[in-house]
């Protein structure tokens, strides 16, 4: 029987749960639903290449963001949640994850600046490529690993927010012509910097959360903590967002434009349950600590029905692309709605994502590494003949399979969730 303190503990942790579950669904709603009430417009507006030469730059720009990220997302929340109470460790976290990040984001400043100048495909639109990089300041300034650390996303949620409808906003008002299009990721970086300052502000302000330098042998503990976790981030969007880029050599910007609506779309669906893990990480952390055996077995509940979510929401995507493509298209593309067919099968292969973070909660981050090395090796060797064959149907083809491939290593790795064995 469970005393009358440990019962309000669990209420207060489920409460706890629910409400950063809330606000990571509406953070993730700002991050890939709310844009799309921009794709009808931008779509009409700037044209479907244009629209390509867009996204295009978006899926360059994302091995930048995925370097600055370096996995903080896991490893700084684990660190913040684990140290919520003591405000001078948490401050010595913040300050060094900060510094890495700042180190990190000007080494990708300048790699990228190269290639701009010297990379035929990229100094052709250089302009777009630059605004598009400067997100990347942005993200360096946003700390989400922090308020999810200490479970309070609200106020993260609301800057969040506010920041991408001002950003609609606008665009509504500003892009009016196809010769805008340069101007999109200018208005989008000037957003997510200006979230990142007040966000700084608001965590010295209310929470008393300090900035100073750190000591060296602090700033080499993040870089060697993360590093794992980095190289699996960089893993995944080698076989994720580099797809995009590669069918950019490959073809051309209108390939680009139908595919990435199709993708948009397919990424907005399957962003509902990101928050869905976040919420329960630092959840989960506690629990693996207090009783394993227990925490075993919740995992295995969340497991099933994590799933049966995924399928559920494959088939209506299926079922409804056409009307899906329209809807935020503004106009009936078949190319886009065959693509969204085949990708929505991916959808319930997002389960791996769940389980690499029992990998996280299990200090198993080398294990990570190498199932998201492995994935990463088979994607780069198929992805070009997939492309080089079969165009956009057979990209949209190999990144269902690889999702598949990571999926079932996930599972394979995280055996004991089923045999209940520990560690």
């Amino acid at each position: 029987m469970l005393t009358k303190l440990e019962t309000k503990l669990k209420q207060k942790d489920i409460k706890v749960v629910i409400s950063n579950f809330f606000s990571l669904f509406i953070l993730q709603g700002a991050t890939y639903i709310l844009p799309l009430i921009l794709l009808p417009y931008l779509v009409r507006v700037l044209g479907v290449e244009n629209f390509g030469i867009l996204a295009f730059a978006t899926a360059s720009v994302s091995f930048f963001r995925a370097v600055v990220a370096y996995g903080f997302e896991l490893s700084g929340t684990q660190q913040i949640s684990i140290e919520r109470d003591n405000i001078d460790k948490v401050s010595k976290i913040f300050s060094s994850i900060l510094i890495v990040k700042f180190i990190l984001s000007c080494l990708s400043f300048l790699v990228f600046s190269l290639i701009l100048m010297f990379v035929d495909k990229f100094n052709m639109n250089w302009q777009v490529y630059l605004f598009t990089f400067f997100i990347v300041f942005g993200d360096v300034l946003f700390p989400i690993w922090y308020f999810q650390g200490i479970e309070k996303m609200k106020m993260i949620t609301y800057i969040r927010v506010s920041y991408k409808i001002v950003f609609i906003l606008a665009v509504i008002l500003l892009i009016k012509e196809q010769s805008d299009y340069l101007y999109v990721p200018l208005l989008d970086s000037i957003g997510a910097l200006a979230a990142g300052i007040f966000s700084l502000y608001y965590i010295y302000k209310k929470h008393n959360v300090y900035f100073f330098i750190p000591e060296i042998s602090e700033i080499v503990f993040q870089f060697k903590n993360g590093w794992h976790i980095f190289i699996s981030r960089i893993a995944v969007i080698l076989y994720t967002s580099i797809n995009i880029f590669v069918l950019g050599i490959m073809t051309n910007n209108v390939a680009v434009g139908y595919y990435a609506i199709a993708e948009k779309i397919y990424m907005a669906i399957r962003s509902l349950f990101g928050p869905i893990i976040q919420a329960l990480f630092p959840y989960l952390v506690k629990k693996y600590k207090e009783n394993k055996e227990k925490y075993y077995v919740l995992v295995k509940k969340l497991s099933l029905v994590y799933f049966l979510s995924l399928l559920v929401f494959a088939i209506l995507t299926y079922i409804f692309s056409p009307f899906l493509v329209d809807l935020i298209s503004g106009k009936e593309i078949k190319e886009s709605v065959e693509v969204l067919k085949i990708l929505s099968i991916g959808i319930v292969f997002a389960i791996g994502g769940f389980y690499s973070n029992l990998l996280i909660i299990k200090s198993k981050g080398m294990l990570l590494s190498k199932i998201t090395l492995m994935t990463m090796i088979l994607n780069l060797i198929i992805v070009i003949p997939a492309i080089y064959f079969y165009g956009i149907y057979g990209l949209a083809c190999q990144f269902v399979f690889i999702q598949f491939f990571q999926a079932i290593l996930q599972i394979k790795f995280n055996y004991e969730v089923w045999s209940f064995k520990n560690d």
